[in-house]
């Protein structure tokens, strides 16, 4: 199971706060949790349901952007089988976009337990580097323009402010080595006037944008992604809900809660 773009996902909570800043490019600090569910199969498809929660934490340090993401999900296949995953993912982003970690601890039915981390470095108009743990002689060169994902989720509430419709980037979410980097090619869609179905607080707004991305290996040649994610992202980068497509099947995530989080008092 790919992890979500570091968009959708728990960890330690934040404070709360009744009213909540806004920080820099859009995206707001807050933690959401979500209910998920399988939103459509393919008749070949051997999952059969889907079963879950997820949760996501975005929050704000002096120097970056914290993430943290968690979910538990059942796969139920046919013959009334099932297989179960539970993930945490962990990832720290600079501000000035040219660094980023993580750490993921990952067990499940059919993979079992997993836990590893990595870094990446960028130098500004300049290819970057990226290592990881579970594969400490191994270098992933890191292309110009690379960008880590609240950077990348900020270029996208910027394009769609302007009216803009489309956005490539090659993005590093972080992972296992094959899956790490990814050329993401985003579709952003009319704003939508629409009231939230849950209480959002100080993060209410009037709509959101449908946004849906499309996610290629580097080293695709074909049309089809590697999976898809359909977002309905409110200007401050709070996600309503969002429809994972693997191809064979998609999962769906709908809101559950959210809460806005401290901002830090830097000097």
């Amino acid at each position: 199971m790919k992890h979500f773009s570091a968009l959708v996902v728990v960890g330690s909570l934040g404070v709360t706060l009744g009213v909540t800043p806004v920080l820099a490019g859009g995206v707001t600090p807050h933690q959401a949790f979500y209910e998920m569910h399988l939103d459509g199969r393919m008749q070949n498809s051997s999952v059969v349901n889907v079963l879950g929660k997820s949760a996501f934490i975005v929050e704000r340090d002096c120097d970056g952007w914290l993430s943290t993401e968690d979910y538990v999900i059942e796969f139920v296949t046919e013959g009334g089988n099932s297989d179960q995953i539970l993930s945490h993912f962990e990832s720290w982003e600079a501000v000035s976009g040219d660094k980023y970690s993580f750490d993921v601890i990952e067990e499940s039915t059919f993979y079992g337990r997993k836990d590893y981390g990595g870094f990446a470095n960028l130098a500004a108009g300049s290819m970057g580097n990226a290592f990881f743990s579970m594969a400490p002689d191994s270098e992933l060169e890191l292309p110009e323009g690379t960008f880590f994902p609240v950077q990348h989720m900020q270029r996208i509430l910027e394009a769609a402010d302007a009216g803009k419709t489309m956005m490539a980037a090659t993005i590093f979410t972080g992972g296992e080595p094959d899956d790490a980097l990814m050329k993401a090619s985003a579709v952003v869609g009319g704003w939508q006037e629409a009231e939230a179905n849950i209480d959002f607080g100080s993060l209410s707004a009037a709509g959101y944008w449908p946004v849906q991305i499309a996610y290629f290996k580097l080293s695709a040649t074909g049309s089809e992604p590697e999976y898809e994610i359909k977002f309905l992202m409110q200007p401050n980068g709070v996600i309503r809900s969002y429809i994972i497509d693997y191809g064979d099947f998609s999962i769906a995530a709908d809101i559950t809660q959210i809460e806005g989080l401290d901002a830090p008092v830097c000097g």
